[in-house]
């Protein structure tokens, strides 16, 4: 039977707010692949850019310092993005997990990429009053995949086409993919705790916490 339920996404990253939505459950399938344990499907690999990738610091959660040095990644190219997020795996019962979630083995743990297509025209920072169709930046957010992860080490890679369909909010019609190479990006691994199978495969599709519980990174 299919779960509905509302996740909330509110506060800021790294020191500039996000967004706040509300989502149910969402037809969206994920575009990534993960590198190891159990993962979403992906889509094919976008063509070969001329430029190398981008590279941030991964902050901790609630952006209070640096989680993994280097640890997100950027490829910008004129019809899409390339998003990949590598860190140490946050080990269970060690960090804060959002309500209602609880530790265990293996934990799932999804990947978010915030596009803010005109990052001029955003309000300052870019933030949830950037997302939408409605607004001058033209935000977006989309699902970069999910994740059920046992290991060491914690690596989600995604990828997103210019004009590809956004994550289905049910308040919020967000914006597209417009400007790839110019678009301020916000890279987030939400935790969801323990992976409960029953709640397969929406729990690799819906976001979960705030950003107070994210890992996170900005690039501009």
């Amino acid at each position: 039977m299919p779960i509905t339920r509302v996740l909330c996404l509110t506060g800021t990253i790294v020191g500039a707010a996000l967004l706040s939505a509300c989502s149910g459950e969402s037809p969206v399938a994920p575009a990534s692949v993960a590198s190891q344990g159990v993962g979403t499907g992906g889509t094919p690999d976008l063509p070969a850019t001329q430029g190398g990738p981008e590279y941030q610091d991964v902050s901790t959660q609630g952006g209070g310092g640096v989680y993994a040095v280097d640890g997100a990644s950027l490829i910008r190219q004129p019809n899409g993005l390339q998003a990949r997020m590598s860190i140490p795996t946050p080990q269970p019962g060690t960090y804060n997990y959002p309500a209602g979630k609880v530790p265990g083995h293996p934990e799932v743990f999804t990947l978010w990429i915030f596009v803010f297509n005109y990052p001029d025209l955003c309000t300052a920072p870019c933030d949830m009053n950037d997302l939408g169709v409605d607004k001058p930046a033209q935000g977006g957010a989309y699902n970069g995949g999910g994740h059920a992860v046992g290991g060491e080490r914690l690596t989600i890679a995604g990828r997103i086409r210019v004009g590809e369909a956004p994550f289905d909010h049910p308040v919020i019609t967000m914006a597209t993919l417009q400007s790839p190479e110019t678009a301020e990006v916000h890279l987030a691994i939400a935790p969801h705790g323990a992976l409960d199978p029953s709640t397969l495969p929406d729990e690799f599709r819906l976001p979960t916490g705030t950003p107070a519980f994210w890992w996170a990174a900005i690039f501009k």
